[in-house]
């Protein structure tokens, strides 16, 4: 791969709002702030990325399958924000590094020229710099080495002014160097060709007899198409190309399948007009029904279950839930228990005096953590799941969900092992 940064030679004058075109990086065109530019190459991103570094502001790049947010500032990058994967990115990274958050505050993502986690992340540098420094350097290198495996983007550039200098900046040049020199050994993959491809255990038995008892349920748990290949090589605490070598290979011996990119499900235009690309195709996994009065978790319930392949249909309605459950015919039903209107005892009772739904899967969800719940919930024949209180039972609270789920309402892509 030609080292576009270093080929690049830009006409005397240039501006931050004059970027090359076309293929030829000599042809220079005018694209004023704001303005998008649609089905570039690499090279002309690139290119732009050089021009744009000299002022400081937000650029916003998508392709069919990932968008990102870059922060440059004070002539270098700052930051890449990859949407919907921000927190579980930056949590994963510094718990890697021992720093474990006790709470994670939930980012305002409405301001589109703004970075999500700025704030947060100029608080925990102040007190774990040389942590911090590494960690936003590892995203910044992972996700450039993303941008690398692809070939057509969208981007447009956004100037700000506003943001304090708080956050330590890297050369766009270093950076870009490394990210294409690991592309071009990513490119002698058989199987492997994105960073953000999700494993899927397809001969556990091989497997098995391969790790080991010892590695063998971790790496269960990390290959059942539900983890990105970067999220794989951190739960491994080895280095990304590293784990892409491996599974190359295995998947070469039909051990593992690599699954494709799945497209990005929003709609959203860069340039808030004319979508540039079309949906997903509807989920066709089993139905799931939430009932719980917290906006928050109908929200992560729903974002979890969907992107695992569920169809999902929540309310915080425990009065009028039943009738909406009948109505729904959902393969199970998660349920908190304190709700205002009607308790989720009182809630289980309704469901179990339909005929339709007194065989149904019910799973309550509750903060309460408790034997007498415990206990309860066993009576009413339903299964219990205790909320997590931090991020540290956020994966053990995944876990026992996904397992519930593969349980009770399988998917069809599901290996039980």
């Amino acid at each position: 791969m030609i080292h576009p940064l270093k080929e690049l030679n830009n006409p005397e004058g240039i501006t931050m709002s004059r970027i090359p075109l076309g293929p030829d990086t000599s042809s220079v065109g005018e694209v004023p702030d704001g303005q998008v530019v649609k089905d570039a190459s690499l090279l002309i991103l690139l290119a732009a990325m050089r021009v744009m570094v000299r002022s400081n502001g937000i650029l916003h790049v998508e392709t069919a399958n990932h968008r990102w947010k870059l922060l440059l500032q004070r002539g270098g990058l700052v930051l890449m924000e990859e949407e919907g994967h921000v927190i579980p990115t930056l949590c994963r990274k510094f718990n890697n590094r021992g720093i474990r958050f006790a709470r994670v505050p939930e980012w305002e993502q409405k301001q589109g020229n703004r970075p999500y986690c700025y704030p947060f992340v100029s608080q925990v540098y102040k007190r774990y710099p040389d942590i911090t420094k590494q960690v936003l350097k590892d995203i910044l290198l992972e996700s450039l080495l993303a941008l690398h495996l692809e070939d057509k983007f969208s981007f447009v550039w956004r100037p700000i002014s506003d943001l304090p200098a708080n956050l330590p900046v890297w050369q766009l040049p270093l950076l870009e160097g490394n990210a294409s020199s690991e592309a071009r050994q990513w490119q002698q993959f058989q199987c492997v060709q994105h960073p953000y491809q999700q494993v899927q255990l397809l001969d556990a038995a091989n497997m098995l007899a391969r790790v080991g008892n010892d590695n063998f349920p971790l790496f269960a748990r990390v290959t059942t198409g539900q983890h990105r290949l970067s999220e794989i090589a951190d739960n491994f605490k080895q280095p990304i190309y590293r784990t892409a070598l491996l599974l190359d290979k295995l998947a070469q011996k039909k051990i593992v399948a690599i699954l494709p990119l799945p497209e990005r499900q929003s709609i959203e235009d860069l340039g808030g007009s004319q979508p540039s690309y079309q949906p997903a195709p509807e989920k066709t996994g089993p139905k799931i029904f939430v009932v719980d009065d917290s906006p928050v978790l109908l929200r992560q319930f729903r974002d979890l279950l969907s992107n695992w392949g569920y169809q999902v249909n929540l309310t915080d309605d425990a009065t009028n839930a039943t009738q909406m459950i009948s109505n729904y015919n959902p393969a199970m039903v998660f349920l908190d228990i304190n709700m205002p209107g009607l308790n989720g005892f009182e809630l289980i009772r309704q469901i179990r005096r339909q005929p339709t739904l007194a065989l149904i899967p019910l799973v309550l969800v509750t903060a309460e953590n408790s034997m007498t719940n415990s206990f309860r919930a066993k009576w009413a024949n339903c299964r219990f799941i205790a909320k997590p209180r931090s991020s540290e039972d956020t994966d053990d609270f995944r876990d026992q969900l996904r397992a519930i789920l593969r349980e009770l309402a399988p998917l069809p892509s599901d290996v039980y092992i």
